[in-house]
């Protein structure tokens, strides 16, 4: 029994496997028989010596031709994943049974799609004939250089083939032979394929039952003399391409950038870097002896605070104004009031115009003074936005002048800046056009790179070109020695009685060097009684209960805000 049942197990079982075989061959046989199937299919190929291949499809169907046929002729051959062949077709023609048939032909992305009416060719034979650029390319071969050709012989075509055949015409002998077959991707070599033999002195090839769209490649090589090369190479844009590292590109970037560096370098030496002086300087200010263990502070040259500050650093700030706020009023030409106030509330300042001051006003003290107070007017440190906006401009041009009268910059600094900034903003517009022309184009992605770098280098550079004179570079090496200066001098050797005026004198400069702090702790101890100080210091007047040791934080809380008004306006 159970013999038996293993037998009848079999025998179920190759039962199901030959159904399974007898569907999958009607299966196919009906997928087969779904369209016609081309008899034959016969490529001839003429290569002349310029390169240009003329080709001639011949198509014929043992039965009546599908009512359309269609052909897709690729325009371009991936080399990798960043190059191209392409190629160029021209010329294309059909005929049906001899007769010229219409053939519609049309682009579609990398094809070019042949379309014909076969709904009346029957069994009679139909030829598509053009001509193809680009099929050859130069290689080098053991016996040297060699031409090329490569071409789909068979390619994108709508029906099936029973038989693929072809033989290529060329004035040369054949070096070498090579025929591929199948569908894209998957291709096999061709059953047959012959060059330069008694059977086959032309190269010829043949490859059966290829597929809807399944190629076949016949390449051919002969000698570099005999037919030119007509290849175009198009490269595919990608960030690896774009940004190729080749010892070229590479090269090519560096060489950029040390010579962009360089130019850099001697650009601002020329134009931006100060005179060269003999490396002495004149003292700005000096504290001249007066006594045993006592001096006053000296300006020399009539140097202000405002220049002090703009001739260091180039431009002019809020804390130039600031101090030479300070310094107007020290001079005896505002006086600086503090306002009572809560315990709680903010501190604000009255600016007064004086008469006292008896010396000479530079343009833009004027205009400082003009604005903020002029004669008989006053103004408060909390509405300074609203009264030196519209003429801070003015002061700013008035102070630049100045220094450049006096001799200490060739040009105004403010318009040397601007120049150079102009010029730094259209080197990165075209650098960075450049660069993208580069990235989109070619393979020098990094030498783009390298360029805008330059070109914000350049645009960087621009606020370091505005050069000091001779003389301006002696005052700068003076400022330097003033503010040592101003940071170790004793504060304890001042004319006794006398400190807070000849403090006063020093603490608009000490507010743009340094220093100011141990300046305002010398004028605190100045103070040798109990009793409120509102107006022992002639320029600085406060409320009845104030003291000179309130004067650092008074002081402090001024400039801080006088600059934090001039930051805001």
């Amino acid at each position: 029994m159970l013999k038996t049942s293993s037998v009848g197990r079999v025998q179920r079982l190759l039962s199901v496997l030959c159904l399974v075989v007898l569907a999958t061959f009607l299966g196919a046989t009906a997928a087969h028989a779904e369209g016609p199937i081309a008899d034959t299919y016969e490529f001839d190929g003429q290569l002349g010596p310029d390169g240009i291949l003329k080709a001639t499809e011949t198509i014929t169907f043992g039965d009546a031709a599908p009512d359309r046929l269609t052909q897709r002729l690729a325009l371009r051959a991936p080399i990798d994943d960043t190059r191209s062949f392409v190629y160029e077709i021209t010329g294309v023609q059909a005929t049906i049974g001899g007769a010229a048939a219409d053939a519609e032909v049309t682009e579609d992305g990398d094809y070019l799609v042949v379309a014909l009416d076969t709904s009346d060719a029957g069994n009679q034979p139909i030829t598509i004939s053009y001509e193809v650029s680009g099929a050859t390319r130069s290689d080098q071969g053991a016996t040297g250089e060699l031409t090329i050709f490569s071409w789909r012989a068979l390619q994108g075509l709508s029906v099936e083939v029973a038989e693929v055949s072809g033989t290529i015409r060329v004035g040369a002998v054949v070096e070498l032979i090579d025929c591929l077959a199948g569908p894209p991707g998957a291709v096999v070599k061709c059953e047959l394929y012959a060059a330069g033999t008694h059977d086959a002195p032309l190269p010829t090839f043949k490859s059966f039952e290829r597929g809807i769209g399944e190629q076949v490649t016949i390449t051919v090589g002969v000698a570099g003399s005999a037919v030119a090369a007509t290849d175009v190479v198009h490269e595919d844009w990608s960030l690896n391409r774009a940004f190729a590292i080749t010892p070229l590109t590479i090269l090519t970037a560096l060489g950029a950038l040390l010579l962009g560096a360089l130019a850099l370098y001697l650009l601002h030496r020329r134009t931006g870097v100060d005179a060269s002086h003999d490396g002495e300087f004149a003292p700005v200010a000096t504290f001249r002896p007066v006594g045993d263990g006592e001096s006053v502070f000296e300006i020399h040259d009539g140097v202000r605070p405002g220049h002090v500050g703009t001739v260091a650093d180039e431009r002019v700030d809020p804390v130039d104004v600031t101090a030479t706020l300070l310094d107007l009023a020290v001079r005896g030409h505002l006086l600086i009031t503090e306002l009572p106030h809560d315990q709680h509330g903010l501190l604000d300042w009255k600016l007064s115009r004086t008469e006292t001051g008896g010396d000479e006003l530079a343009a833009f003290e004027t205009q400082i003074l003009d604005a903020i107070a002029p004669i008989g007017g006053e103004t408060l440190v909390s509405t300074l936005p609203a009264t030196l906006s519209p003429v801070i401009g003015n002061i700013q041009s008035a102070l630049y002048d100045d220094v450049v009268q006096r001799g200490w910059f060739e040009s105004r600094p403010d318009s040397t800046r601007n120049n150079w900034r102009r010029i730094g903003i259209i080197g990165v517009v075209a650098a960075a056009v450049a660069a993208g022309l580069l990235i989109v184009f070619t393979q020098f992605g990094f030498l783009g790179l390298v360029l805008v770098l330059l070109a914000l280098a350049l645009l960087w550079v621009a606020d370091r070109m505005p050069r000091r004179t001779k003389k301006g570079a002696k005052l700068v090496s003076g400022l330097g020695a003033l503010s040592s200066l101003l940071t170790t001098h004793p504060t304890d050797n001042m004319p006794s009685g006398r400190e807070l005026p000849e403090i006063s004198r020093l603490l608009p400069y000490a507010v743009v060097l340094g220093g100011k702090g141990r300046w305002l702790e010398a004028m605190v101890r100045a103070d040798d009684d109990a009793t409120p100080d509102p107006t022992d210091i002639s320029w600085y007047h406060a409320p009845e209960t104030w003291h000179l040791r309130d004067l650092p934080a008074s002081l402090t809380q001024f400039i801080h805000t006088v600059q934090g008004e001039l930051f805001a306006r």
